[in-house]
């Protein structure tokens, strides 16, 4: 290779790295975080830190645990604990619990968010195909993928793949709708960092209110005793753990005014979440019985 082509290589690659430090300053500037996608794959780095370490805390259930709970702070006072986010946005975590019950040798701690919703029968499964996905599909290749992409998109707001040449030119051709900032974002180990001062919070609270409102009239609900009868599956699979030297903790999330009104007009406590504590073995703690999370 001549001299000539050896600057016009270098040139080539001066202009692309000034693209990319431009692109990622202006949108940087449009109010864009540097943001990890939480998919299957980085999930199941997460399923895979799963053993027989009894210094191991796996954290289940969906948006309110994510985005509610601190790894860091958590390590701060256990640094020797491994911690595995197994929490999926959306998704209850029934069959989660089951898995580690009954496909490791889990004996760890583990800490569960539940609502009275999330124990419907119908909902059990909602986090199986993050499962499926695990056992059938996961190895190496993914793993490796996963971690590189995470560490990549951490950093560079423009390593999103939403930001790709090919993507925006897609969707300018189609809908033409404009990318916005979100105010979640994740970190490479999954978790959920929300600034709702990028939201108006009013009314995002009304809309959950509302959606809330719409299940609860529409929606089936179980008596009481159905609804209990329906832990069963939950409570074997924490008594499988706690068999062999784990410990399961079911925690309720804090929530408050309209949202939480609307939990306690159509589950009242004491007809749901009290029994479900009193059954034998089921170690559970309500945020209303500790102060501290009163006021979170």
């Amino acid at each position: 290779m001549n001299g000539r082509w050896i600057k016009i290589y270098l040139l080539a690659g001066i202009l692309a790295l000034v693209t990319v430090a431009a692109t990622e300053t202006w949108r940087r500037g449009q109010g864009f975080r540097a943001s990890v996608i939480d998919d299957k794959s980085l999930w199941s780095v997460q399923r895979q830190k799963m053993g027989d370490d009894p210094r191991t805390l796996a954290v289940l259930g969906a948006s309110r645990m994510q985005l509610g709970f601190s790894e860091a702070a958590f390590n701060g006072i256990h640094p020797d604990w491994r911690v595995a986010n197994l929490t999926v946005n959306g998704r209850y975590p029934v069959a989660m619990l089951q898995d580690l019950a009954f496909n490791t040798e889990f004996r760890g701690v583990a800490l569960v968010a539940l609502d009275a919703r999330a124990l419907f029968t119908e909902f059990h499964d909602l986090q199986q195909p993050w499962i499926d996905y695990y056992h059938r599909d996961f190895g190496p290749g993914l793993w490796l993928n996963a971690q590189l992409a995470a560490r990549a998109q951490s950093r560079r707001v423009t390593a999103n793949p939403d930001f790709s040449l090919t993507r925006r030119l897609s969707a300018w051709l189609g809908d033409g709708l404009k990318l916005q900032p979100t105010y979640v974002i994740f970190d490479t180990h999954r978790w959920g960092h929300a600034d709702y001062q990028q939201i108006d919070a009013d009314f995002h609270r009304k809309h959950r209110e509302q959606g809330m409102q719409a299940f609860y009239t529409t929606y089936p609900l179980p008596s009481p005793e159905k609804w209990l009868a329906g832990t069963e599956p939950l409570r074997e699979a924490a008594a499988a753990i706690e068999s062999r030297g784990g410990r399961v903790f079911m925690i309720r999330m804090p929530t408050d005014g309209g949202y939480w009104a609307l939990d306690e007009q159509y589950f009242p406590r004491a007809k749901y979440w009290d029994r479900l504590a009193a059954q034998p073995g089921v170690r559970a703690l309500h945020f209303r019985d500790d102060s501290r999370l009163l006021a979170y």
